[in-house]
């Protein structure tokens, strides 16, 4: 399964049961919207759900059983949120409640500014804009965040070349 098949069939399963669970605004955040939004050539490796602490509560304990506990994201000490992993699907989806990101002022809360909606198997996702996406992972700061920005810049740039 390639990882757009297998974003598109986690998203199939996932999103009829974000609906039915959260309760506050949510977001695709990541590689997940990159892809959602068009950017050519993105490799997903899971689905970055962000969201309230309170909607990341709820999911949890819908899909407790999905739950890959002894899992702990990479960069922990850089990030903070009600988190959690689910396995179940064909690509790992990451719950993110309340994410907060260590900066140089010290730990920022993660909030989308602008967003976008995208259509998908008749469901309404919501996703940062390209700019917004920038900023996110400009914030985030890691080597392949930083990438993902540019990537989205190249691509952008593309579009206003063709």
């Amino acid at each position: 399964m390639t990882e757009s098949s297998a974003l598109h069939a986690g998203l199939h399963v996932a999103l009829p049961e974000l609906a039915r669970t959260f309760r506050d605004p949510w977001w695709i955040i990541g590689s997940a919207a990159m892809a959602l939004t068009g950017v050519p050539d993105i490799a997903p490796q899971d689905i970055d759900v962000l969201c309230s602490r309170e909607d990341a509560l709820r999911l949890q304990a819908a899909w407790m059983p999905h739950a890959d506990l002894a899992y702990r994201p990479q960069d922990e000490a850089r990030f903070r949120s009600t988190f959690a992993r689910f396995t179940h699907l064909s690509m790992p989806l990451e719950v993110m409640g309340d994410l907060e990101v260590m900066t140089a002022e010290g730990w920022r809360p993660l909030q989308v500014l602008d967003d976008t909606i995208v259509g998908f198997d008749a469901h309404a996702v919501r996703v940062p804009t390209f700019a917004e996406q920038q900023r996110i992972f400009t914030l985030f700061g890691r080597p392949k965040d930083l990438a993902k920005a540019a990537r989205i810049a190249a691509f952008l740039e593309g579009l206003h070349v063709a």
